[in-house]
């Protein structure tokens, strides 16, 4: 509240003894003078550790130490507040000294205790929930039955594995793990561990279950089929993200969904096989299932089909080029992740060229097919291609061009989708 060089003249609790409200003038002092710039009214009189009870009127204000407001002075609510010290009144005037500038309300420390007594609370019952997952996560069985698949089986280790490196740390750590996404709180991420060892429990002993038994049987209460219902397909994907595996494979039925991966070139795995020609689909149970490779020398990871499509349809370009094309169609999934990874680990591909919208999402799905390329196979070569058509080598100088770029405008692949002179450029540059 306090500008440079100001300061609130002390208080002198001998005067005002019959009234809860003073006003303490605020004063800057510079080497020459010491004027008076406004001054603020208090309540001095209400006890710190009385009980509060604050309407809701005034919490939907949001008071922090910064937030100012205006408020009718002559109001009942106003002068109620006022005296229990839960706002205080700010005024300002201009450099005469005498004019008044302006007026205004500020958070008073009783409802700033208040907050802060919340807050202290909420800590409290985020560390006893975590605390409680943990007592709950190390019940756990560790092998799951041995009738169920290979997949299956993998999928529910890397859960376990996972849980137990979460279960090793501090509450405090969760909300700056990579391994959630950076927007989730830490309720969140706490609902979400509730929801994978309920799952887990069913996955490692029932064959087939649906949506509404992870809740039911984790919560054994009236209501409990419903606690996981707001954050559905986050939680699905996120799961999958660390099963790496399609959640159907894991025992989960009745949702009816099965994610896509639209490709052109050549594959081949263990079940099937596809030739060069017009685009194609994968599906995440059978990236799940297969193992996958390629003969393809360039991997192209592109974000929407009309480029798939565009590349697809130049006549012995991919083949002639010996170069594979994915879709990540908008949003990359955990199958997306999982083909990307066999296709790499099982084929001799030397460079991966990544061609995304020029906006924020684009540079959002560019950075995670970057770090999931990285993660693994540090050696080979990541292309970036630019608006302007050129070809950037290091995910630095991409952000770096990006930042720029979105200063101005925003724009498509579609714009700039060139022909076949620009892609073979790209290619052996």
């Amino acid at each position: 509240m306090l500008k440079s060089g100001e300061r609130l003249e002390s208080y002198d609790s001998q005067k005002n003894v019959d009234t809860s409200l003073v006003d303490l003038k605020i004063v800057k002092q510079t080497e020459r003078t010491l004027r008076v710039v406004g001054f603020i009214t208090l309540s001095v009189l209400q006890g710190e550790d009385e009980p509060i009870v604050l309407e809701e009127e005034i919490l939907k204000l949001k008071l922090t130490t910064k937030k100012k407001i205006q408020l009718n002075e002559y109001d009942h609510k106003t002068i109620k507040w006022l005296e229990q010290g839960i706002i205080f009144k700010e005024i300002r005037f201009k450099k005469d000294g005498r004019t008044l500038d302006v007026q205004q309300y500020r958070i008073g420390y009783r409802l700033y205790k208040y907050q802060q007594d919340q807050l202290r609370k909420k800590e409290m019952q985020i560390k006893q929930e975590f605390n409680s997952w943990k007592e709950g996560s190390e019940l756990l069985a560790q092998n799951p039955e041995k009738s169920f698949s290979e997949v299956r089986k993998k999928g529910v280790t890397y859960c376990l594995s996972f849980i137990n490196e979460i279960s090793m740390k501090d509450v405090s750590e969760l909300k700056a793990l990579s391994k959630f996404p950076n927007l989730w709180s830490v309720e969140k991420i706490i609902k979400f561990l509730h929801f994978l060892t309920g799952f887990l429990k069913l996955s490692m002993k029932k064959a087939d279950f649906d949506w509404k038994e992870i809740g039911a049987s984790y919560y054994k209460q009236i209501g409990g089929s419903k606690e996981f219902d707001q954050y559905k397909n986050e939680f699905i994907e996120q799961l999958e993200s660390v099963t790496q595996c399609p959640i159907a494979m894991l025992g989960m039925t009745s949702l009816g969904k099965i994610t896509p991966l639209y490709f052109a070139g050549k594959l081949t795995g263990k079940y099937s096989s596809y030739e060069y020609g017009p685009v194609q689909a994968l599906t995440d149970l059978s990236i799940a299932e297969e193992e996958y490779a390629t003969n393809a020398t360039t991997l192209w990871l592109v974000e929407n089909r009309g480029i798939l499509t565009r590349l697809a349809a130049e006549k012995n370009f991919l083949k002639g080029n010996r170069s594979l094309v994915l879709c990540v169609d908008g949003h990359l999934r955990s199958s997306h992740k999982s083909c990307i990874v066999q296709l790499l680990t099982n084929s001799n591909i030397s460079q991966v060229i990544l061609w995304s919208d020029y906006d924020p999402d684009g540079v959002k799905i560019s950075k995670e097919l970057y770090m999931a390329i990285s993660k693994i196979h540090q050696d080979k070569v990541i292309k970036w291609v630019a608006a302007d058509q050129s070809v950037i080598l290091t995910w630095d100088d991409y952000e770096k061009y990006m930042e720029a770029f979105l200063k101005d405008r925003k724009m498509e692949q579609e714009e700039v989708v060139g022909g076949v002179g620009d892609w073979k450029k790209w290619i052996n540059h």
